[in-house]
């Protein structure tokens, strides 16, 4: 989770930076990006559960 979390601060980063001769510092952007981080992360938990979810349907079934 921690690397998904830099990777939403460096898109947030990217945005806040655009049209601006210098970069956003990273710890500006990292208050920026917690605010949407809760939801960003809820995006990201439930896609970890689909995939999961579709990795345990593609196993091959056992019959003993």
């Amino acid at each position: 989770m921690r690397h998904q979390w830099f990777y939403h601060v460096k898109k947030t980063r990217k945005k806040m930076s655009k049209g601006l001769e210098k970069p956003v510092p990273h710890r500006e952007a990292m208050r920026k990006a917690s605010e949407s981080w809760a939801v960003q992360k809820a995006k990201l938990i439930k896609a970890e559960k689909r995939a999961a979810k579709k990795r345990k349907l593609n196993e091959p079934i056992k019959v003993d």
